[in-house]
């Protein structure tokens, strides 16, 4: 990075709410806390690596039963497991569907991630001695109550479906 290129807001996720309360003041109302948001960014980041790596295999699939496929670098996860439904689905095969079906889930909570924004909500807490502060007190993605628990949850779905994908490639 050269000296011209600044990161405005430092090495970190930034609620677009903090760039708005940074951009026009005036209208800042309740402050989005970036750093109670911290963790989920972190596991958010690691749900899309983690299907990254699910979709390197499904590449690998594709590869294997059609060695004549172009292009499946530009494919994306679910582009990839459409082809190798299609590709299987001659093969009649049932003990690949739960695999499969794992492989979907991760996908769809990948793009959940992906998409939904990061709200954290806070309420004002009054000091006795006068003035007060904004408390985190709820996490939510999708505008539900979403958290760190959630999230783990999705990385440990991710971490199933990299585990599927590698089964199905070993037994194709």
């Amino acid at each position: 990075m050269t000296e011209k290129e600044v990161l405005p807001f430092g090495e970190r996720a930034v609620s677009w709410l903090t760039v708005w309360d940074h951009l026009y003041p005036e209208g800042a109302d309740c402050p989005h806390d970036d750093a109670a948001a911290a963790e989920m960014h972190r596991l958010r980041g690691l749900v899309m690596v983690q299907n990254a790596e699910t979709e390197a295999v499904l590449g690998l699939i594709v590869k294997r039963l059609d060695p004549a496929a172009v292009g499946i670098e530009q494919r994306t996860a679910g582009q990839l497991l459409k082809d190798i439904r299609r590709l299987l689905s001659a093969r009649s095969d049932a003990r690949w569907d739960e695999n499969l079906r794992t492989v979907d889930r991760a996908i769809k909570r990948r793009n959940d991630a992906v998409h939904s924004s990061v709200e954290i909500g806070s309420s004002w807490a009054p000091y006795v001695t006068g003035g007060g502060e904004w408390v985190p007190v709820i996490s939510l993605m999708r505008g539900e109550e979403y958290n760190e628990i959630n999230l783990r949850a999705d990385l440990a779905l991710q971490q199933e479906a990299t585990i599927a994908a590698v089964r199905l490639w070993a037994s194709l």
